[in-house]
């Protein structure tokens, strides 16, 4: 009757650590970082005519002079986005982390390529590093997989971000030559949207 027992209790404490296996298997991502299929467009599928919800109005407004400010690039050096006086200036802020930003990443650089990108105008993308897990290890290996060569620079603690009232990502501004806000965009940009904002 003991030995019963015993084999009663092994098999309950198995079958509760199989239990607890699935549900922590279930309930958490594989390692090997970011899996962008894990997300959804919670777009899909909605009725167009529904009432969209107003987004929080934050952030500077066109005809205001966006704030100069200084960051570390990933080649080490530093740049000013005072630097970019007498071109217009498409300032992105995003997150690797951040699945609408990997998907609008591609559209800008091909946009960069093909539209004289560096001499016509310039892409500044600023990467909140404050919110990057590993202190930003993951912004160089995303810039190099992705082939983006426009300048890339280091939000690392998260004073640009503020100074500019960005609370979700991507946000992007788009500057005239003199510095000063043509527009804010809220979504994820495309070449089409790029190519008919900065004409």
């Amino acid at each position: 009757m003991k030995g019963l027992r015993w084999a009663g209790t092994l098999l309950a404490l198995l079958l509760v650590g199989w239990l607890v296996f699935v549900m922590v298997k279930t309930n958490f991502p594989a390692v090997g970082g970011f899996d962008e299929e894990a997300y959804e467009d919670a777009t899909i599928g909605a009725d167009p005519d529904a009432e969209v919800e107003e987004l929080p109005d934050l952030g500077l407004k066109p005809g205001e002079r966006a704030p100069d400010f200084e960051l570390a690039s990933l080649d080490g050096g530093s740049i000013r986005l005072s630097d970019f006086r007498g071109k217009k200036v498409v300032l992105n802020f995003w997150a690797t982390w951040c699945p609408p930003c990997r998907e609008e990443m591609p559209h800008m650089q091909r946009f960069y390529d093909t539209a004289g990108g560096g001499e016509a105008f310039e892409i500044l993308a600023v990467n909140a590093t404050d919110t990057e897990r590993g202190n930003g290890k993951a912004v160089g290996p995303f810039v190099e997989e992705n082939g983006l060569d426009f300048p890339v620079v280091m939000d690392e603690d998260g004073a640009v971000s503020k100074k500019y009232e960005v609370r979700f990502y991507p946000v992007t501004y788009l500057l005239d030559e003199d510095g000063v806000v043509i527009e804010q965009v809220l979504q994820p940009l495309t070449e089409e949207m790029l190519a008919e904002k900065l004409d």
